[in-house]
């Protein structure tokens, strides 16, 4: 018989802003104890009866202060019964387990969501700092740069990166 494996859904956002003819993005550094130091995007997990929708929106209020106004493809949102659709921007499996700090194995599937966000960013969040808006060029040396981008989150970043030509 197989052991029942943990696996977390996090629905993971790519909040973008158009400023001083400059597209944006916000990073953060996920601070927690006993895992390393990374840049990654806002989100985390969806919780037992949580819409995707209402777990973006919370993760991201609480991890930068930002309070998500747009989601892109949510014209092709739709709820029946207990089933919601929605188009993502992209979508993430960690086929390898995770260990966590305290020995605990996962595995991770999470949905990135492109979107918009009112407001300033919060100096600390919820076990994140450095919230900052970058331009596609700092995401790419970001990017390049040996351990500093979540892995997670790096096929959304690309494609953000991708989107803007550089």
């Amino acid at each position: 018989m197989r052991k029942p494996q943990a696996i977390f859904f996090n629905a993971r956002a790519v909040i973008v802003k158009h400023e001083n003819n400059e597209n944006k993005v916000l990073i953060q550094r996920r601070v927690r104890i006993g895992e390393p130091e990374i840049f990654e995007l806002p989100g985390g997990c969806v919780e037992l009866g949580e819409s995707i929708v209402d777990a973006l929106k919370r993760e991201v209020l609480e991890e930068t202060g930002l309070t998500v106004t747009k989601i892109y493809g949510v014209d092709s949102y739709g709820q029946c019964n207990d089933i919601e659709s929605i188009k993502p921007f992209s979508l993430y499996y960690k086929m390898n387990n995770w260990t966590n700090a305290t020995g605990d194995s996962y595995k991770s599937v999470g949905i990135h969501f492109k979107c918009e966000a009112d407001g300033e960013p919060i100096e600390k969040g919820d076990d994140t700092d450095l919230i900052q808006w970058v331009t596609p060029l700092k995401l790419r040396e970001l990017l390049n740069m040996p351990n500093m981008f979540g892995e997670i989150d790096r096929g959304a970043a690309e494609s953000f990166c991708f989107e803007c030509g550089v």
